[in-house]
């Protein structure tokens, strides 16, 4: 096993948050509703929250927002985070804006994601 992913995994255990990760996979477009069709799949993961404030020198598309990074790891996961997924932090749902890969060792064992308030 990756020795930084068996830390990040350590630091998410102390520091992290159980939150809900909703994959959004958006289907075929079904004629008779008129939109397509979506699935969407729960995921229960240690997740570490935090809250910054956008301005015109990171993320100027989300000024006037309340915004939220998270930190996941890729331990087992299940899915590959994507854009327009959903975080349940707070009773507040979160809509994934972007995410950047962390590489260590060869694999990804970090994904930092920025989500904004539904």
């Amino acid at each position: 096993m990756n020795r930084f992913l068996t830390i990040v995994n350590k630091l998410l255990i102390y520091h992290g948050q159980n939150l809900t990760y909703t994959k959004v996979v958006t289907g075929a477009y079904d004629v008779e509703t008129g939109s397509p069709s979506i699935t969407k799949t729960n995921y229960s993961k240690k997740l570490y929250p935090k809250h910054f404030i956008a301005n015109n020198y990171n993320y100027p598309a989300l000024i006037g927002k309340e915004t939220c990074m998270f930190y996941l790891a890729n331990d087992s996961l299940g899915f590959t985070p994507g854009l327009n997924d959903e975080i349940t932090y707070n009773s507040k749902t979160y809509a994934v804006q972007s995410y950047q890969e962390h590489v260590a060792n060869g694999e990804i064992v970090l994904y930092r994601i920025i989500a904004a308030k539904i």
